[in-house]
């Protein structure tokens, strides 16, 4: 058995050697492919987490009708604290609205000279749990509140919610639409290019038959090729993903470094990494298993 891999080994050697070019032009197109595929599945993990984290500060801001008595805020919180989905909720007062207004104004906070704190409403700020923190969920929130009638406006951020959702279902429809098209082309070159090795070969091929030699003993370093062509072809994808990663970040603007150091833009997950490798290496598998389906169909 040990004679046999060592033997299959030397020869898919050999023969990707001996057809360096094919190989390596193969090899760079999966590359291509594979880091095509890499990059929308970068936008979308980053994306999602970003909406993760932007997720956890989701919360729906309920104002109170004006004269709403101060009798009935007890009431109305305990019985806000009972609907489906609230995880917590904060009362903030006119006053505590002036003062937090002042607060965000800071140096100008002159600009509020002469407002009375009366003229704001009071709200309930009410923190989700997280299962209820999407563009689905919150509705059904929302149309609980608006059921109650000291409530004259709700607000959660309605566009910025189903904007983000909407965003990341197109990159993830995107995403395996692509992968599904480049599975195929990557299927269709590897086999293309094993069938002219393949072919290239024929005279040592039929030898081997001649001599007695098993189907496998001839298909497998084949197999062996296509899988090393998909696991390089990988390999280099996620390679030139990562440098362009580090580069990009490293050349944008100071401004927009600033910025961005506030959202943390990471690269792909090691689990993510290995299935992509996997992947170019299945990929490449089949390719060869379609090559030799041809040109070794009578042999």
């Amino acid at each position: 058995m040990i004679f046999f891999l060592q033997d299959m080994m030397r020869r898919t050697f050999r023969n990707m050697m001996g057809n360096l070019f094919s190989n390596l032009i193969t090899i760079g197109i999966i590359a291509i492919s594979m880091l095509i595929f890499s990059t929308f599945t970068l936008l979308a993990y980053n994306l999602t987490n970003f909406f993760n984290l932007w997720e956890d500060k989701i919360e729906v801001i309920a104002y109170l009708k004006r004269g709403t008595p101060s009798s009935e805020v007890e009431a109305l919180l305990s019985k806000t604290r009972l609907l489906e989905g609230v995880e917590t909720l904060r009362y903030v007062s006119p006053y505590d609205a002036m003062d937090f207004m002042e607060m965000k104004l800071g140096r100008q906070k002159n600009l509020l000279e002469g407002i009375q704190p009366a003229v704001l409403p009071a709200s309930l700020e009410i923190q989700l749990k997280k299962e209820y923190r999407n563009s689905t969920k919150i509705k059904e929130v929302v149309a609980q509140l608006k059921k109650i009638p000291q409530f004259e406006e709700i607000q959660y951020g309605q566009e910025w919610v189903e904007t983000f959702s909407v965003l990341i279902h197109i990159l993830r429809l995107t995403q395996w639409i692509l992968g599904g098209l480049l599975l195929i082309a990557i299927v269709f070159i590897t086999s293309h290019t094993l069938q002219l090795t393949i072919s290239s070969r024929r005279e040592e091929i039929e030898v081997m038959q001649w001599m007695g030699a098993s189907p496998a003993f001839i298909r497998v370093p084949f197999y062996v090729e296509g899988l090393i062509q998909g696991l390089l072809g990988g390999g280099l994808a996620i390679l030139f993903l990562f440098l362009l990663h580090q580069g990009l970040f490293f050349n944008l603007p100071p401004s927009i470094q600033a910025w961005l150091a506030k959202i943390p833009v990471l690269f792909l997950p090691a689990k993510t990494t290995v299935w992509i490798l996997l992947g170019g290496m299945i990929l490449g598998f089949f390719g060869s298993i379609v090559a030799s389906m041809r040109v070794l169909q009578y042999k």
